[in-house]
């Protein structure tokens, strides 16, 4: 298992690479000029000469390769640049703006998780009968609605009309309940459907059958036997839920002013500041890729025939 872990996190030095490759590319190719964007940002005259100034100062007129081996560079220290904006290392603004997220993220983790499991053993327990029908409606209702109009459904709710939550900030863990509710709403919808199915077909196999045979309990059959290996889907896919719950808190970070990344990011791009944007997909790129790992590892824990395939890997 070692070797194999030693051989993940090996792949993942080309996967970077590849990765930063992409975001200097496509930050270049994005409509407008940084320098521009700067000296707007300090209200200080557009001109000719200031546009040349800035543009030497944040090294933008160097050729791309250069400014590109530049940054490898500093990245292969750990050192993401300094923000056009700010003038803050990047790397900082990044990890304060990554501990809301990652709060965001683990508390719609911990929503998902109270949530989608008894939904989707009742569903399962019952396929086709009431239970069942009115828990995929739900489902597909929860999957379908997009995550900013379901915020501002909320906010309107339990805001303005109820005023039983805080609309907007990051002050006290009344802050988390809608942001954290809105991200989770549709993993929920998702890992019920998955839990439901899994629970389903796995009910029908042999042990199953021949459990009920013996004489055991249907929830003993359920809960022992059933129900962990209808989860096995459902951890392989928790990392790339949570990957993308990272990348995809962008839009309810800004719904409800949450001080994440991806506020970070949206006046990032706004500003054209390449540096952050950079640092964030990077970033993103390598929690994701350490995230699948810890899922596999997990699975691997609970598995010991994928245990057993890792370490010949």
């Amino acid at each position: 298992m070692g070797r194999y872990i030693q051989k993940r996190l090996l792949g993942m030095i080309p996967l970077l690479f590849l990765v930063s490759v992409a975001a200097f590319a496509l930050v270049r190719l994005m409509p407008g000029d940084a320098a521009t964007a700067y000296l707007n940002s300090i209200n200080a005259p557009v001109t000719e000469a200031a546009l040349a100034k800035v543009r030497e100062e944040l090294g933008l007129d160097r050729p791309a390769i250069f400014q590109y081996a530049a940054w490898l560079r500093h990245v292969a220290c750990l050192d993401l640049g300094v923000s056009y904006m700010t003038k803050k290392p990047v790397f900082d603004q990044l990890m304060l703006s990554f501990r809301y997220t990652m709060i965001l993220t683990a508390m719609s983790a911990v929503w998902i998780g109270v949530l989608s499991l008894p939904l989707g053993v009742m569903a399962g327990r019952h396929p086709g009968g009431p239970s069942d029908q009115i828990i995929r409606w739900l489902t597909f209702f929860g999957s379908s609605i997009p995550s900013f109009w379901l915020g501002f459904l909320l906010v309107e709710l339990f805001a303005l009309k109820l005023k039983m939550l805080p609309v907007q900030g990051a002050e006290t863990w009344k802050h988390l309940i809608l942001p954290s509710a809105t991200l989770a709403c549709s993993y929920i919808a998702m890992y019920t459907k998955m839990i439901r199915g899994g629970i389903v077909e796995n009910a029908g196999r042999r042990y199953a059958v021949y459990a009920k045979a013996r004489g055991l309990k249907k929830s003993t059959i359920l809960w022992r036997h059933v129900l962990p290996n209808s989860l096995n889907p459902v951890l392989t896919t928790l990392g790339l839920s949570l990957g993308s719950m990272l990348s995809g808190a962008v839009i309810v970070e800004n719904v409800f002013a949450w001080p994440g990344m991806g506020r970070l990011v949206v006046s990032a791009v706004t500003g054209r500041d390449y540096p952050v944007i950079q640092g964030y997909i990077l970033m993103i790129a390598a929690v994701y890729t350490l995230l699948n790992l810890g899922m596999d590892l997990l699975c691997a824990a609970m598995d010991p025939q994928i245990r057993f395939e890792g370490e010949e890997r």
